[in-house]
């Protein structure tokens, strides 16, 4: 009997197990994926169908919310969402201003609509916005002295960066910005449009107002903007007129629309550089009409002009310049030459006014610098001049370096240099207060007196050497004069003067009347001449007054009053020789600084005069006594003159004349 063996097997208990959880997870999956798709569905029908109106409490709660203060939507809420480019219609939309602003609101819109693609926002996460449109938008800016703006950006120096936009419509906007930290106010008008058809010029945005009172126009033009690729640049021009002041550009927005980086061609002129303020929030010089060109490009908050020419007034300018604004001033960094300056175009920079009849009044500048504008800027400039024409004094060359830091200015070092000799120290504006503090340390150097006389004869001849320490309050040239403090201290070591001027300076009437009738040139010995004065608020009086010629010592007394710029000084002169027909008369100086005169003191003569009478009643030759002079004088001792003049507070460094040593 054969034996058939039957083989069973059954499945394996985990397998059963793992079989029973898949149709489990299968089973869950198809009801979540249900419940899922009911949900979206349910989702999109109600989107759909939804009243979007009634969504406008919870959408401006959301926005409140995200901008940390109240927004509303006033008009009707209308969304499309089922479109490859959704639409979002606001009839009206409502920002309040932050809570330390107590005004309201700092937007309000009266018609707002935008549409966006949504793929790219899908996909990549890139906003492009085929349409934005405003109507009647009203927006308040406003920035308080301390830098707080209601409109505050986390990066607001960095500029602003916009999304592509391919339509940009705006109709009839209205704008107002008060900038307590720059003291500039604006309000105007803005609207936009664009040419459908027209390859040039296709977008326009126009803004028109007044600008710190003054009017202000811009009109920006670029090409059609639906035809924008964020990997190109965008071209625009831009003309824009802010009172006197006119801008020309042409450049391109290197990635559009980042506006924090652009580069262009730019042409500014106007009547008067100070007021580029209005446009710039930097603190520049006053200068007569300018016209300046160069490529200006911004690189977030960096702004550089590079290679800028131009004229201001009847002299040329040219360089290189930048400005940083991410600090909380902003510095400005420039390097500035002219191959010409006129020196009359310096007038407007210490506020000399440019009308004759004012200069006619006043020596002395009296227009009103603007330092408050100081304490705005902060600034490291290094200016020179390789040739200066001046109508009134030999200079050919200025160099300087300004320094503007947290309202301080300051010029040092300060260098003219004249055909011989140089004035150099430097110049200090404190205007960190209200009552601005100005402050002078010139010294004159190697200069030649001759220099500054015009006429072919050189009567006076010899080297000064001059030092001014001065301190004043003030906000103009003049109102520091007056209030002047400090000394001013003028030295000729040796020299040379015509031989009848110094006769006449000693009233050596029959010398001095016959080198004069006769032509004389001759020159005679000037051994030194020495003048310091101490300021006190304005009055300049002098401590030591001495002329000392080979022929005659020259004494005088006397000040200077820069508080309505009159002089009214007395000089003497004492024969250092025999002279048989000598006047006792001192010379006086008086009158306006301007046009000062000349005159004598005649009561000294008339004494002079009655003592000759009274002899020549008791005995007639006699007569004469008084008017014979027996030269007594001495020679100053000029190397202890100039010593001492080494020690006063506005002390200068003279060698010691060759034949004063000698005679020592």
């Amino acid at each position: 009997m054969t034996a058939i063996a039957v083989s069973s097997k059954r499945p394996s208990p985990t397998k059963s197990a793992n079989r029973g959880l898949l149709r489990l997870w299968l089973v869950w999956t198809a009801r979540i994926g249900v419940a899922i798709l009911v949900v979206i569905v349910s989702a999109v029908l109600a989107l759909y169908f939804l009243d979007w109106n009634t969504m406008r409490g919870p959408v401006s709660h959301y926005l409140s919310h995200r901008l940390g203060r109240e927004v509303r939507i006033t008009g009707n809420l209308r969304v499309n969402l089922f479109s490859w480019q959704p639409r979002v219609d606001l009839g009206g939309l409502w920002i309040a201003n932050p809570k330390w602003l107590d005004r309201q609101p700092a937007a309000d819109v009266q018609h707002l609509t935008f549409e966006f693609r949504l793929l790219p926002l899908l996909f990549g996460g890139h906003w492009i916005l085929p349409l934005v449109n405003l109507d009647h938008p009203r927006i308040d800016i406003v920035r308080q002295a301390d830098g707080r703006s209601n409109w505050q950006f986390a990066n607001k120096s960095e500029g602003i960066d916009f999304p592509p936009i391919q339509r940009f419509l705006l109709n009839d906007g209205s704008v107002h910005i008060e900038d307590q930290a720059r003291h500039l106010t604006f309000a105007g008008t803005v609207s936009s449009r664009e040419n459908e058809g027209t390859a040039k010029a296709a977008f326009q945005l126009f803004g028109t107002g007044t600008l710190n009172g003054k009017s202000f126009n811009a009109d920006i033009r670029g090409g059609p903007l639906i035809h924008v690729d964020v990997t190109k640049p965008y071209a625009f021009n831009a003309d824009i007129r802010a009172g006197a002041t006119h801008a020309v550009i042409a450049g391109q927005i290197t990635k559009p629309f980042q506006l924090g980086h652009y580069v262009a061609r730019a042409t500014v002129s106007g009547s008067n550089l100070s007021d580029l303020y209005d446009l710039t929030s930097l603190a520049l010089p006053g200068t007569p009409p300018y016209r300046i060109s160069g490529m200006l490009t911004r690189d977030g908050a960096l702004y550089t002009l590079t290679n800028f020419s131009g004229t201001v007034g009847q002299s040329d300018l040219h360089g290189d310049a930048s400005v940083d604004v991410s600090g909380k001033l902003p510095f400005l960094h420039a390097t500035v030459a002219s191959r010409t300056l006129v020196f009359s175009d310096l007038g407007p920079v210490v506020g000399q006014s440019a009308s004759k009849a004012a200069a006619a009044k006043s020596l002395l500048p009296d227009t009103p610098l603007r330092v408050g504008r100081l304490r705005g800027t902060n600034a490291e400039v290094d200016y020179t001049a390789d040739t200066i024409k001046s109508r009134d004094f030999p200079l050919r060359k200025l160099a300087t370096h300004i320094s503007l830091e947290n309202g301080v200015l300051l010029l040092k070092p300060l260098a003219f240099e004249f055909s011989r000799g140089k004035l150099s120290g430097f110049v200090r504006i404190d205007a960190r207060r209200p009552a601005t503090v100005t402050s002078v340390d010139a010294r004159l150097t190697h200069v030649r007196i001759e220099q500054f006389i015009k006429s072919a004869e050189k009567p006076l001849s010899g080297e000064v050497e001059a030092r001014a320490v001065l301190s004043g309050v003030g906000n103009s040239v003049r109102t520091a004069a007056e209030d002047a403090n400090g000394a001013l201290t003028i030295v000729i070591p040796e020299g040379r003067m015509r031989q009848s001027l110094a006769e006449w300076l000693g009233v050596n009437v029959i010398s001095a009347l016959g080198l004069t009738i006769s032509g004389d040139t001759s020159d005679t010995g000037l051994r030194c001449a020495l003048a310091h004065f101490r300021a006190q608020h304005g009055l300049f009086t002098a401590q030591q007054l001495v002329f000392d010629t080979d022929p005659v010592l020259v004494t005088g007394s006397g000040d200077i009053d820069l508080r309505n710029e009159t002089i009214n000084m007395t000089v003497a002169g004492k024969p250092k020789h025999f002279q048989l027909l000598h006047l006792s008369v001192p010379v006086t100086i008086q009158g306006s600084l301007a046009h000062p005169t000349l005159g004598v003191k005649p009561g000294h003569a008339i004494a002079q005069a009655g003592i000759a009478a009274a002899l020549g009643f008791l005995f007639p030759p006699a007569a004469i006594l008084p008017f014979v002079d027996a030269g007594l004088a001495k020679n100053a001792n000029c190397t202890a003159l100039v010593a001492q003049a080494g020690t006063k507070s506005a002390p200068v460094k003279v060698k010691t004349p060759h034949k004063q040593a000698r005679a020592a």
